[in-house]
């Protein structure tokens, strides 16, 4: 069989940073990913001469490399870094505080100590000089590209400094990454000429093509979609773009481009014309434009296979302005993996299953025909998201390819040189790479007005041109200022959907090259560039409360946990606000609700200047009378767009702060209630004379009044939020007649298992029956559920299940797990498949799950009181019951609980998934939080409408508040803090039984020890361990980052060569630069260290019985089982204290004899380092040891407390439910 042709078409962009006019880039981002992304991937190459790639070079990111290969440039960024800290300004170290530490989130921030300390810290603590200067260097180290980091000696020293870096270091850190830029460009040329890759160009700035041309045609994906106001149609603009670029780029890179990258693949009939009219051989767009313009749908099956893959793997061609040019579209699923979905995998299991894809291809291929796949995306972005900068799964990626023969890679253009046969293509729809559409780049309010602040600039200076032909040079100098803001990436960030933190410095820039154009012929600029476009504030900007807070004094340290609302100007602390308010902090505990509003001006003189503070909130106006009414600032007919209706008013001045019902028309405010201001920056109002009860959801704006005139709204549009805290207690467990209870999850032990939370929903059904609750659980039947072998038997045949516009038949078997019922969704045509999840229609596959099991609670005559949902898969049934349920009364009043076990795996989909689930009617979910609220995220929908939440440990529940471990979802958790508990898991008692244990040769228990001692010798054995009287540690894990490895990797050498005596029993797959690690160890240290590579449950369980230690380093851990395990076992655990580790293993205290493990508190390799060194020691003083292992196996660590805690939740869940039942669902157009 012919082998699959597979082009790898990597997109290198970067955004036109530069302000021409002085040099100076204000934004760092071509520095930083130059030294990161862009030299690696060509560099990466040179060790696999087969892998043949094809890179497209933007000529806008060429040309700024170039800049600083030569140095003729000022960069803010690198002199701020570069500068002493002892030099820096109290305004400049501000900045470099805000500015460039990154979210603790990325892997590149959590793999150095003190970068991670450094970015969890709030801005409003004290940096010293040195935490400057180690920040200045690590803002920079971190964005190195870690091989050459590795190979670089002055780099590696300073990475394993990690800390107290000195300005010398500084020096050696920018000269290397200044060299490493210079390399860029001569790499991907010397790789071009020898042939191994194709480097192909886009239109100098990078300009949607078709917009330029003509924003009309944007309506041709969208035919309503709202357009400037002011025509732009320049076909002239869209060539020169073109011919710019390409001269550049054979300028900058010696070779002529064949082929072009349309900016966000944006293309359409114009494109082609342009692009044969240019001389352009081949242009690339996405498969979905493809389906588009063949009116007609590329289809797959449940594997994510074309059913008809020829449509998409050949080149097509157009014949336009008497040329021809060849077309080739990516496959976007296959792309998409990589972008934004390999990174949560181990780099080989990515790479398996990436391989695997393609060789399902080119099954379909066949003898007679050769496929091109083409996959095609960013070549920087995505490598954030993965370990070691996306270095590991590159390098497993190439070597895969480089020794495959049934995959070759090529080049775009050597593929077409080979195959000249195309299929005809006639008519090019006009739409980019999201969604088939335009409207990425324009229709939202903002983008309107950018275009047509662009539009106005444009003509203004074609008319100068006309009447000023003798200043040619500013003119041309002028005109590039324009092309600049042609760009894409300016309306990418003025989109409603994007967010970038910077978006305010985006504007800025946007606005300054338009002022340029003035500028630079001596023209006045007009009074509209100097307006912002954006009327919101960015995320860095604007936090929720992250906890309650009950400040006392205008200073006290809980306003550092206060909600805020930051009055800035694009570059933060650079730029002081002119307004009257600079700064917003809001927050509340049960009672109160807290302000402090900081101004630039002193009391005194906002009193002298009649300033009056007005805090709007929302709800139904309350309160009698207590004086005569005020005139409020805002009308009904007021252009100040609050984003809810307010009902009170609190005034704020004068000596006073009164509290007010408003009238109808908001133009009265009736004072409800008088209280003395105090101090003026800080305002404590009861809740109480708000008539706000604890869980109610709260919306806020501050307006500024001068002497009856509104000056000032903060927010500038929409409002602030918060929820009145309510902790309310949970329901007594006994408290009422059993429960019935419905248990929906897409994994159930022994049935489908591909991790922790089958054995979870298991044993907790099994439990909850011991207790006397009618629980039943339901889960998919998926192809590994044989029906004979399981005794299922049908209960409901032919149930309709409406799927978007089409009805779909399943039918419902039951089974036992156990003694509990458990139900079968029956549908083969969803789940008949091999393997649980990944494939391209999950969203489907879990929608119609989630339906059904509402759909089937009728005919099978059971209706639950609650349903107990465990993580994404059925995290939309509460939304179902609440809008689409909502007028069966039986079915409407279903309580539920979400319990979030991997709050990673979210269930992102696009718009259509609410056509599929019937919730179109109600649109998107507007929570307030801008990166779910245009999304259609089916954990946060569960989060969002559950009566009550929970995760698998209090602690967790509370980490995951924080953007650290929120996952993005921190906002929302904080905004449903009062219903949000953790439970910590148990486990099942007679499946982990010491005295059971069919795993075991000789069973021990608490009062005979015996038994593990015989274990622990035959493990060593087992494992090639030597006779020893030193204590076994067990680490048995999947080798992830979270599992803490990057602290064994650290700890280990000294371990070994210096530290206590000791034996290391190793279990567990994953990461392969951990396999290696350990397998490394164990053979440097045989006797000492064994690596089992795999996993094997038996040897797990005899790990768990014979080791004398169990090690859990975690970075997070959600809830753990392990430690569990251990203790049930007379294991040790070693924690660090996380999530469920710190909830459920107290430190041990050899004087008291109390505790039961040994616990650290820093993510640091010392600290791990210290308590092995600890619980070594006390192995040694066999009393204290005896003790703790008699701690360690008394403990309760079975289902039964943790069953009565979710009894507690479901009846708190029934009767909060209760209480609500009364409001009526959103009528059709509202939050869906």
């Amino acid at each position: 069989m012919r082998p699959l042709h597979l082009a790898l078409v990597w997109h290198m962009h970067q955004p036109y940073y530069k302000d021409d006019l002085t040099k100076t880039y204000l934004l760092p981002w071509v520095r930083l990913r130059a030294a990161k992304d862009y030299h690696k991937m060509a560099a990466l190459l040179d060790d696999y001469p087969r892998v043949r790639q094809t890179f497209n070079l933007v000529p806008s990111l060429l040309a700024q490399i170039e800049d600083y290969t030569r140095g003729d440039y000022e960069d803010l960024f690198l002199n701020l870094s570069r500068r002493p800290a002892g030099d820096l300004s109290h305004e400049e170290r501000r900045f470099l505080i805000h500015w460039t530490r990154e979210s603790p989130r990325f892997l590149r921030v959590q793999a150095s100590p003190r970068y991670l300390e450094l970015a969890t810290r709030s801005e409003d603590e004290t940096f010293l000089e040195q935490d400057i200067r180690d920040l200045q260097v690590w803002s920079n180290l971190s964005w190195i590209d870690p091989g050459w980091v590795d190979r670089d000696p002055g780099l590696s020293e300073l990475k394993a400094k990690d800390e107290g870096f000195t300005e010398q270091d500084k020096e050696v850190l920018f000269e290397a990454q200044l060299g490493l830029i210079g390399r860029v460009i001569p790499k991907y040329a010397e790789l071009a000429r020898r042939g191994q890759i194709e480097l192909t160009f886009s239109p100098y700035y990078h300009p949607i093509l078709p917009l330029l041309v003509d924003l009309e045609s944007a309506r041709a994906a969208i035919p309503q979609i709202r357009l400037p106001t002011r025509r732009f149609a320049h076909r002239e603009d869209a060539e020169r773009q073109i011919e710019m670029g390409m001269s550049s780029f054979e300028r900058l890179m010696g070779v002529h481009p064949r082929g072009m990258w349309p900016s966000e693949m944006a293309v359409g009939d114009s494109v082609a014309s342009l692009a044969a009219q240019a001389g352009v051989e081949w242009i690339i767009s996405d498969d979905d434009v493809l389906a588009r313009s063949l009116e007609a749908g590329l289809t797959r099956d449940g594997e994510g296979r074309l059913h008809q893959p020829e449509v998409l793997y050949g080149p097509y061609e157009m014949e336009r302005e008497g040329g021809r040019v060849a077309l080739v579209f990516r496959d976007a699923l296959l792309s998409n993996l990589i972008g934004f979905d390999y990174h949560r995998m181990p780099p080989l299991d990515a790479v398996a299953d990436f391989m695997r894809r393609l060789r399902r291809i080119r099954e379909q291929q066949g003898e007679d025909r050769d496929f091109l796949v083409t996959v095609a995306l960013d070549g920087e972005n995505a490598w954030d998201f993965y370990t070691r900068e996306g270095n590991d799964f590159l390098d497993a990626l190439y070597s895969e390819l480089d020794r495959a023969e049934d995959v070759v890679c090529t080049t775009v253009a050597d593929f077409l040189h080979a195959h000249p046969e195309r299929r005809p293509l006639h008519r090019l729809h006009t739409g980019s790479w999201i969604g088939a559409t335009l409207d990425t780049w324009i229709g939202d309010p903002e983008h309107n007005t950018a275009w047509d602040l662009l539009s106005e600039t444009r003509d203004w200076l074609e008319d100068y041109a006309q009447h000023h032909p003798h200043e040619a040079e500013q003119v041309t100098a002028a005109w590039r200022e324009v092309m600049i803001t042609e760009g894409s990436d300016w309306f990418w960030w003025f989109s409603r959907k994007h967010d970038s933190g910077m978006d305010q410095i985006w504007e800025n820039q946007y606005r300054l090259h338009l002022r340029n154009v003035y500028k630079l012929v001596g023209a006045r600029q007009p009074a509209s560039l100097f307006k912002p476009i954006l009327e919101r504030a960015g995320a860095d900007e604007r936090r929720m409360p992250l906890r309650n807070i009950s400040p006392a004094t205008d200073d006290d340290p809980a306003w550092e946990n206060a909600g805020r609302y930051e009055v800035g100007s694009g570059f933060g602390a650079l730029h002081k606000p002119v307004g009257y308010i600079s700064r917003l902090l809001y927050g509340s505990d049960e009672t109160h609700l807290h302000l402090r509003i900081d101004s630039r001006l002193a009391p005194e003189s906002l009193d002298s200047q009649g300033v009056h503070f007005w805090l709007y909130t929302s709800g139904s106006p309350q309160g009698e009378a207590v004086g005569e009414s005020l005139r409020a600032p805002l009308a009904a007919t007021s252009r100040v767009d609050l984003g809810f209706d307010p009902g009170t008013a609190i005034r704020i001045g004068g000596g006073a702060v009164t509290v007010c019902r408003l009238s109808e028309d908001r133009a009265e405010a009736v004072p409800t209630a008088v209280f003395e201001q105090g101090p003026r920056a800080r305002v404590s109002v009861p809740f109480d004379a708000l008539e706000k009860a604890g869980g109610e959801p709260m919306q806020l704006a501050l307006v500024v009044e001068v002497r009856g005139k509104v000056v000032e709204q903060i927010p500038p549009i929409g409002s602030l939020g918060l929820r009145v805290p309510r902790r309310a207690d949970l329901a007594e467990a006994g408290g009422g007649p059993p429960l019935k209870i419905l248990i929906a999850a897409a994994e159930v032990a022994p049935f489908a298992k591909s991790g922790g939370l089958a054995d979870v929903t298991a044993a907790l059904a099994k439990e909850l029956r011991r207790l006397g609750h009618d629980v039943r659980l339901v889960m998919p039947r998926y192809r590994q559920v044989g029906i004979e072998r399981n005794q299922l038997q049908p209960v409901v045949r032919g149930l309709r299940v409406g799927l978007g516009s089409h009805g779909i038949e399943a039918s419902v078997l039951e089974g036992r797990a156990g003694e509990v019922p458990i139900y079968f969704i029956e549908c083969p045509a969803l789940f008949d498949r091999d393997g649980l999840y990944g494939f391209g229609d999950d969203d489907a596959r879990f929608i119609f799950f989630d339906l059904a099991v509402v759909e089937m609670l009728k005919p099978l005559g059971f209706i639950p009181d609650v349903i107990h949902l465990h993580d994404w898969h059925v995290a939309l049934i509460p939304n179902l019951i609440n809008r689409v349920f909502s007028a069966e009364e039986d079915l409407s009043g279903i309580a539920s609980v979400m319990t979030i076990h991997n709050l990673a795996f979210q269930g992102q989909f696009g718009y259509g998934t609410l056509h599929l689930a019937g919730l179109e009617p109600w649109g998107l979910m507007k929570v307030g939080v801008p990166h779910l609220d245009d999304v259609v995220n089916l954990l946060g929908r569960g989060i969002h409408y559950a009566d009550v939440i929970n995760t698998v440990s209090e602690r967790y529940a509370h980490e995951i508040q924080t953007p650290e471990f929120g996952e993005g979802m921190d906002e929302l958790l904080r905004i449903n803090a009062h219903k949000l508990y953790g439970i910590v898991n148990g486990i099942d008692t007679e499946v982990f039984d010491p005295m059971r244990d069919p795993a075991l040769r000789h069973l021990y228990s608490a009062a005979d020890l015996s038994g593990k001692a015989q274990d622990k010798a035959l493990l060593r054995r087992e494992l090639g361990l030597g006779p020893s009287a030193a204590p076994m540690i067990a680490f048995i894990s999947r080798f992830y980052e979270q599992k803490g490895l990057d602290l064994l990797e650290q700890v280990l050498p000294r371990l070994m060569s210096s530290g206590p005596d000791l034996q290391l029993a190793v279990l567990g797959t994953g990461d392969r630069r951990y396999e290696d690690l350990f397998r490394h160890f164990a053979t440097q240290h045989q006797g000492r260290v064994a690596a089992a590579i795999g996993f094997d449950p038996g040897l797990a369980q005899r790990m768990y019985a014979g080791a004398d230690m169990l090690l859990m380093p975690s970075r997070f851990e959600p809830g753990g089982l392990g430690q569990l395990i251990a203790l049930r076992y007379g294991t040790i655990p070693i924690v660090r204290a996380t999530g469920g580790l710190a909830e459920t293993i107290r430190d041990f205290d050899p004087a008291t004899g109390e505790g039961l493990g040994f616990v650290f508190d820093n993510y640091d390799a010392w600290d791990l380092f210290g308590a092995i060194v600890r619980a070594v020691e006390a192995f040694r003083h066999r009393e204290d040891w005896a003790k703790l292992v008699q701690n360690a196996m008394h403990e309760d660590v079975s289902w039964a407390r943790s069953a009565h805690r979710y009894v507690q939740l479901y009846r708190t869940a029934v009767a909060g439910h209760r209480s609500a039942s009364g409001s009526v669902a959103v009528a059709a157009g509202g939050s869906g």
